[in-house]
């Protein structure tokens, strides 16, 4: 099971594996590509009311989803605005909060991101991403049985015999880097199934811890307009009066609360795991209660922790290091399972009759 599915997704792992370690450092990429859109000006920060603003001026006909702070990788704002089916990410100077430019649809960082999420066919492509995620699973799992050297001798699974021939060689280190990197790639590929298959994945979670269903408060229309951006960002202000603003969610519809998201950081860390929310009504401006929070159940973490962990991008440029070094690790063990599958399988079979050849030893002298 190991060697066939290994063999039929092998080419397929080692396309995702290097679009992902690639794209850990997806806001470098875009940063070298296109320096006119991530200029450091210096000085204080714009009102986020201000940007807010002036990207509303610079798109009136499109539908402003809010804006992020500057973090420590991006020095702009960022901001969503949605005209018509298209999707627009603008970057605004930190400063003066004017309009810089937006993200050209067609770009290496996009294509790049396409092909690890999609494979470049949308939809089909992100069911086969899940399919793909099962299967690495499988690997990983079946991996773990065939790697055991046994109990006197599991350390030397861990190592690599430098002496022995290149195919010996070539097997250690195949099964050392696979054992070195299991538990994390076994993340990468859970955490894949899941963005392939969000519903069914936490369904299942459900089924083991109970996922607590929170409720977002609601704002009460009431026919007329309601305060200013600005006007509703001091307010929440009252409530954080020693955080820094690091995002502003404006209302999708008439019921959705004007949202303010707050740190203790600035620059805003990347990841977003310890912001703090403040609703508000978008029409009177009062502060929504939200609902009383349960104690935080298995099943909560982990749908807390499943996107994080898949991007890396809760620790800083340290853990951006081991996920990029670890994502290549696929890369390896399909192609050096190529070489092992065509020397010790299809080497011989054209050699000599297929009857008698057989499977790779998993067991270790």
């Amino acid at each position: 099971m190991h060697v066939w599915v290994g063999v039929l997704s092998a080419l397929y792992l080692i396309v995702v594996s290097v679009t992902g370690a690639a794209l850990m450092f997806r806001i470098y990429l875009q940063r070298a590509v296109h320096p006119d859109l991530f200029v450091a000006s210096a000085g204080d920060l714009a009102e986020p009311a201000t940007v807010l603003e002036r990207v509303r001026d610079a798109y009136p006909v499109g539908r402003l989803s809010g804006i992020d702070a500057p973090t420590t990788d991006r020095p702009t704002y960022l901001a969503y605005v949605t005209t018509g089916d298209q999707f627009h990410t603008i970057l605004a100077d930190r400063v003066s909060g004017a309009v810089l430019g937006e993200l050209p649809e067609h770009s290496l960082v996009r294509t790049l991101q396409d092909l690890h999420f999609d494979l470049l066919a949308g939809r089909t492509g992100r069911v086969v991403n899940g399919v793909g995620g099962f299967c690495l699973f499988l690997l990983c799992l079946t991996g773990l049985v065939i790697w055991w050297p046994g109990r006197s001798n599991w350390r030397g699974g861990f190592t690599i015999d430098w002496a022995r021939p290149w195919k010996r060689i070539i097997w250690e280190a195949h099964g050392a880097v696979g054992i070195w990197t299991a538990g994390l790639v076994a993340i990468w590929a859970v955490s894949g199934i899941y963005f392939a298959f969000p519903t069914e994945f936490r369904t299942v979670v459900n089924w083991v811890s109970p996922v607590t269903t929170t409720r977002t408060p609601v704002s009460v229309p009431t026919g007329g307009p309601g305060p200013t951006w600005g006007t509703l960002i001091d307010r929440a202000r009252v409530h954080e009066p020693d955080a820094f603003i690091a995002r502003v969610v404006l209302p999708a519809t008439d019921e959705a609360p004007f949202q303010v998201q707050f740190t203790d950081d600035q620059p805003t860390p990347p990841g977003g795991v310890s912001l703090r929310t403040v609703y508000l009504d978008q029409f009177t401006g009062a502060r929504l209660a939200e609902p009383p929070r349960r104690g935080r159940s298995v099943g909560d973490a982990i749908m807390a922790w499943v996107a994080p962990l898949h991007v890396g991008n809760f620790g800083g440029i340290g853990v951006r290091l081991v996920w990029f070094v670890t994502g290549l690790a696929p890369v390896w063990l399909g192609g050096s399972g190529l070489v092992l599958w065509w020397t010790r399988v299809v080497t011989p079979w054209r050699g000599r009759s297929p009857r008698s050849v057989s499977l790779p030893s998993v067991t270790r002298p």
